[in-house]
C-alpha cells in the first residue's frame, strides 16, 4: 500500500503547493464577503445566517493561518527562529480548535434546522421555539464549548524545546533561500515536544478526541507511544472532533433531505399535481443541506481513517503521506460555502451585488427570488466596463 501511495503523494505534493495558495487566498476573501453580506440589515432576519457568519470566521482564520504556516518552508530565514516555533505551537493548537468549532457549529445548525422544521410540521409538539437568535446563540456556544473541550488535550501537548546551536544545514545552500545564508552562519535549532508528564495515556486521549488533524505537524512532533490501543479508558470519546460530528451530520442531513422530499410532495398534492416554485423555507433548507453535505464529504474520510488507526496502529504510516490530501479537503470545505450561498440564495446574490457593485440596474428581488418591477423615469446608470 505504501508503494502505491508514494508516487501519488510525490505528484500530489507538487500540485498541492499551488492549490493551497489559490484556495487560501480565494477562500479568505470569499469568507470575508460572506461575513460582510450576512451582516447587512436585510440578511439579519434569519438566525441561521448567524451560524454561517461564525463558520465563515472560523474558515477565514484557519486558511489565513494555514497559508502562513505552509509558506515558511525548511531553510526559510524565519524557519529556525524562536518566534517561528512560537507560531508553529500556536498553529498546532489553534487550527485543531477552530476547525473543530466550525464542524460542530455546522452540526448544531443542522440539528436546529431539523427541530424548526419538525416543530412546524407537528403543531402539537412540545419542543420550545428554535427559530430565533437566542436558540442560535446557545447552539453556537455549545458547539464552541464542545470543540474547546475536545481540543484541550491537544493544547497541552506541545512545548518548545531548545535542541542545539549548529551550522546552517548544507541543503539550505541548494534551495531558493541560499542567498539568505553564509557558510559561517549558525542557527539555533528548536523543536516541539511533549511535556515530561505527557505519557501514552494522554496520547490516547488526545488521539481519540482530536482525530488525525495533527498529521500536518508530524515533521516537528514525535511521540513516545508506539501504539494507541482502542481499549483505553478514554475510548468512549472516540474521535470527538471528527468522527462523531460526521455521524451526526449524516443523520441530520438524511432527515433534512427527507423533510424536503415530504414538503415537495405535500405542495404537489395541494396544487393538484401542478409543479410550483419552492418556498423560501425549502430553499433555505436546501442550501443548509448542501453546506452540511460538503462538510460530510470532506471530513468523513479523515474521521474513518482516524478510527482505523486507533483500531490498528500499524495503519499510522498512511496518515503522513496523505496529510496534504486531507489538508486540501479541509481547504475545499472552508472555501466552498460562498459558492453554495451564491448559487442557492437569491437574497444573498442580491445583497452581494448591492454591497460590492459600484453601480447596478435599479431592480431588485424579493425574498422568494421573484423580480420586483419598479416604474421610474430615471435613467439606469451605464454599468458596462
Amino acid at each position: 500500500l505504501f508503494q502505491f501511495l508514494e508516487p501519488f503523494t510525490s505528484v500530489f505534493s507538487q500540485i498541492h503547493s499551488y492549490l493551497y495558495v489559490f484556495l487560501c487566498v480565494v477562500g479568505v476573501f470569499a469568507n470575508v464577503a460572506i461575513i460582510v453580506v450576512l451582516l447587512r440589515p436585510a440578511m439579519r432576519r434569519s438566525p441561521f445566517n448567524l451560524f454561517l457568519i461564525c463558520i465563515a470566521i472560523c474558515d477565514a482564520t484557519l486558511m489565513a493561518t494555514y497559508l502562513l504556516y505552509k509558506h515558511v518552508e525548511m531553510c526559510h530565514p524565519w524557519f529556525f527562529t524562536h518566534a517561528w516555533m512560537i507560531y508553529t505551537r500556536f498553529y498546532a493548537m489553534f487550527s485543531v480548535f477552530v476547525h473543530s468549532a466550525s464542524l460542530w457549529i455546522t452540526v448544531n445548525m443542522a440539528v436546529m434546522r431539523y427541530l424548526v422544521l419538525f416543530r412546524g410540521s407537528h403543531p402539537h409538539s412540545r419542543l420550545p421555539p428554535c427559530n430565533g437568535y437566542p436558540a442560535a446563540c446557545i447552539a453556537i456556544v455549545i458547539g464552541v464549548v464542545i470543540a474547546f473541550i475536545g481540543s484541550l488535550p491537544n493544547m497541552f501537548r506541545y512545548r518548545i524545546e531548545f535542541v542545539v546551536e549548529m551550522e546552517v544545514p548544507k541543503i539550505c545552500f541548494q534551495t531558493k533561500y541560499k542567498s539568505s545564508w553564509f557558510a559561517t552562519d549558525t542557527i539555533y535549532k528548536y523543536d516541539l515536544s511533549q511535556p515530561s508528564w505527557w505519557n501514552c495515556h494522554w496520547e490516547r486521549v488526545n488521539f481519540w478526541m482530536a482525530g488525525t488533524f495533527q498529521n500536518i505537524l508530524s515533521i516537528f512532533i514525535g511521540t513516545r507511544c508506539t501504539a494507541l490501543p482502542i481499549f483505553s479508558t478514554m475510548t468512549f470519546t472516540a474521535c470527538v472532533l471528527k468522527l462523531v460530528p460526521c455521524v451526526l451530520l449524516t443523520v441530520f442531513m438524511t432527515l433534512l433531505v427527507r423533510m424536503l422530499i415530504e414538503a415537495r410532495e405535500r405542495r404537489l398534492r395541494l396544487s393538484g399535481g401542478v409543479a410550483t416554485g419552492n418556498s423560501q423555507a425549502e430553499r433555505t433548507t436546501a442550501m443548509l443541506t448542501g453546506i452540511v453535505a460538503v462538510f460530510l464529504v470532506t471530513e468523513l474520510p479523515q474521521g474513518i481513517l482516524g478510527l482505523a488507526v486507533g483500531v490498528n496502529p500499524r495503519l499510522m504510516f498512511i496518515t503522513n503521506p496523505l496529510g496534504n490530501f486531507f489538508d486540501l479537503l479541509s481547504l475545499i470545505n472552508s472555501a466552498v460555502n460562498f459558492v453554495l450561498c451564491a448559487l442557492m440564495s437569491h437574497v444573498f446574490r442580491r445583497e452581494f451585488l448591492r454591497t460590492f457593485r459600484m453601480c447596478c440596474p435599479q431592480s431588485s428581488e424579493n425574498h422568494s427570488g421573484a423580480p420586483i418591477t419598479k416604474s421610474s423615469d430615471k435613467k439606469v446608470p451605464n454599468c458596462s466596463v
